[in-house]
C-alpha cells in the first residue's frame, strides 16, 4: 500500500485540517495520521470531529478535536493555540472547510447568506494562514493548502457567492506564496487544490436542490454520480497527502487540478 510504504514521511508534523470531521477532510486526516502527524481536526460540529479523532485515535495516532466556525476569528485563534498547546507547533494547515450556498441568481440571493458564504470559503482561509504564518516562519517550515474548486475559473448561473470566493481563494494562495518569496521566507509554502467533483454530501447536497422552473441546471452532478465518476474522499485525500508531503518541497504559489493529468501521474509514481 502506498500508505504503508511512506507511513512516517509526516513524522511528528502537526497538521490543522477544517472541515475535518466528514468526506474530504475526515479521509485527509486519517491518511496525514498514518504518515505520522498528529492531527487537530475542526469543524462546526463536534461530535462529527470527535468521532473522527476518535478513530485516529484508536489506529493509534494522536488527534484533538476542536470545535470551530471558519468565520469566527475568535474560534479560529482557539483552534491555533490548542495545535499549540498540545503540540507545540503547527506544521501543515489544509483550508478545506467550504459551503456552497446559497445557490441562486443575485437578484433573489439574501444579501447575509451570500456574504457568510464568501466569509467561510474566503475569509476563513484567510485568518487560518494569518495565525499560522508567524508560527511557520519562526519555525522555518510550513505547507498551507487551500482547497479550491473548478468553480474559480468556470462561470455557473447561480453560484456567484461560491465562484467568487473559490476565485478569491486562488489569488489569495497566490498572493501569500509571493509575499513569501519577496520577504525571503523558504521553507514555507502556500498552494490550492481543486480535487475536481468528490462524492462527499455536498455533492448530495447540490443533487437535492429543485431546478423546476429554473434557469439554473445541475444536471452535470447527477450524471457524474450516475456514472460513477465522482471521486471518492480518499483518493483527494492522496492529493492532499503528496502537497504537504516532502514531494512539494519546490512548489509554492500554484493551482494544483485532478484534470492535470502528469500531475497525477507523478503523485502515483511517488506514492507508489
Amino acid at each position: 500500500m502506498a500508505e504503508r510504504k511512506h507511513s512516517k514521511k509526516l513524522q511528528g508534523q502537526v497538521a490543522i485540517i477544517t472541515g475535518g470531521g466528514r468526506g474530504i477532510g475526515a479521509a485527509a486526516a486519517n491518511l496525514l495520521a498514518s504518515a505520522g502527524a498528529n492531527v487537530v481536526l475542526t469543524a462546526r460540529s463536534e461530535d462529527q470531529i470527535e468521532a473522527a479523532a476518535r478513530q485516529i485515535r484508536r489506529a493509534g495516532a494522536r488527534a484533538i478535536a476542536v470545535p470551530c466556525d471558519v468565520t469566527n476569528p475568535e474560534q479560529i485563534e482557539e483552534v491555533v493555540e490548542a495545535a499549540l498547546t498540545q503540540f507545540d507547533r503547527v506544521d501543515i494547515l489544509v483550508n478545506n472547510a467550504g459551503i456552497i450556498w446559497p445557490v441562486e441568481q443575485v437578484y433573489e440571493a439574501d444579501p447575509e447568506e451570500w456574504a457568510y458564504n464568501i466569509h467561510c470559503n474566503l475569509v476563513g482561509p484567510f485568518q487560518l494562514a494569518r495565525n499560522v504564518l508567524p508560527v511557520m516562519i519562526d519555525q522555518g517550515y510550513g505547507r498551507i493548502l487551500n482547497v479550491t474548486s473548478g468553480a474559480a475559473e468556470n462561470v455557473s448561473p447561480g453560484w456567484s457567492a461560491y465562484c467568487a470566493a473559490k476565485a478569491g481563494l486562488n489569488m489569495l494562495t497566490r498572493c501569500l506564496a509571493a509575499e513569501l518569496q519577496a520577504d525571503g521566507v523558504t521553507g514555507v509554502t502556500v498552494n490550492a487544490l481543486a480535487p475536481g467533483m468528490v462524492d462527499t454530501e455536498m455533492q448530495a447536497d447540490i443533487r437535492s436542490i429543485d431546478t423546476h422552473d429554473s434557469s439554473l441546471d445541475f444536471s452535470r452532478f447527477h450524471e457524474a454520480h450516475r456514472q460513477g465518476t465522482l471521486l471518492n474522499p480518499e483518493s483527494a485525500a492522496r492529493l492532499i497527502y503528496w502537497l504537504v508531503g516532502p514531494w512539494s518541497r519546490e512548489r509554492s504559489g500554484e493551482i494544483f487540478s485532478r484534470a492535470d493529468t502528469h500531475w497525477l501521474e507523478k503523485v502515483e509514481q511517488d506514492l507508489t
